[in-house]
């Protein structure tokens, strides 16, 4: 089996693993981040409002368009990291044990957002319209929003927030690599060899080290998504800086980081121990 092949299998069961855990989380982030000025008291009061008028599977609203996606994505960001890692050993000349130093990791990492935020882009727009659908009083089944952003907006209407969110997964992506292989430097004799808790807690801190920077530009993604108002994203920041001022750039920060360090955590080690079963068969 190819060193891709294995990549994408692996990353594939890494994003089964973010979103099983994360998903519930990413519902509150971003009900909260679209809601108006004194909906929710908090992000407590956010699921109890859900739970209450919808009951407790509403966290998982959206999940449709992700699960179909969100494993191809995070296959590809593997396979993009792991095609940049070979590139630059082969470039700079370095063994196979070598590791990458933390501008390589972040290089590698950037490249990851560019690949996958042409897939998760359409899926992210579906997730945010869904989850949003019940603020503005919308079905918001699958099939539902579907059919509404092709009749309103056409085909195209499925790229929108693509930008925003390549605007986001490219920093974010270095820093979420960046963080996880500085971790697994700082923990592990043999960084290529985790230990189940090593891999956790790397991918943990990959994913506090990714939403402490990215939450303000996700803020920005959710409202071009959400289909408020302007497809631009300069044009959406600044509207939301009008609005709410710069703490409606941290709207939803704290299920964020409630998420980022289970959610990820379980991404990673999905991901590291189903490589090296891979690697053991093969």
């Amino acid at each position: 089996m190819s060193d891709s092949l294995k990549a994408f299998i692996a990353g594939w069961a890494g994003g089964v693993g973010i979103l099983a855990v994360g998903h519930p989380f990413d519902t509150v982030k971003t009900m909260m981040q679209n809601a108006p000025d004194g909906q929710y008291k908090g992000a407590m009061d956010c699921v109890r409002q859900i739970t209450k008028k919808e009951g407790p599977l509403a966290l998982y609203k959206g999940v449709q368009a992700p699960l179909a996606g969100v494993g191809t994505v995070f296959a590809l960001y593997f396979v993009a990291y792991d095609a940049c890692e070979r590139g630059i050993r082969n470039w700079r000349g370095h063994p196979s044990s070598y590791n990458l130093n933390l501008t390589e990791v972040m290089i590698c990492g950037g490249s990851t957002g560019v690949v996958g935020s042409l897939v998760l882009g359409p899926s992210e727009l579906l997730k945010v319209r869904q989850q949003t659908a019940v603020q503005q009083g919308k079905d918001g089944s699958f099939g539902k929003v579907v059919a509404e952003i092709r009749a309103k907006e056409g085909m195209m209407g499925f790229t929108r927030g693509l930008s925003a969110t390549m605007a986001r997964d490219v920093p974010g992506s270095m820093a979420w690599f960046g963080a996880f292989e500085m971790t697994k430097q700082a923990l592990c004799d043999d960084p290529k060899k985790p230990s189940v808790m090593q891999a956790l807690v790397a991918g943990g801190m990959g994913g506090i080290g990714m939403w402490s920077f990215a939450i303000p530009l996700d803020a920005v993604k959710t409202r071009v998504q959400a289909g408020a108002g302007t497809n631009s994203f300069l044009g959406a920041a600044k509207q939301l800086h009008a609005e709410k001022g710069l703490k409606g750039f941290y709207k939803g920060i704290g299920p964020a980081l409630l998420r980022a360090f289970p959610a990820n955590a379980a991404c990673f080690a999905a991901k590291e121990k189903t490589a090296a079963f891979l690697d053991t068969l093969f």
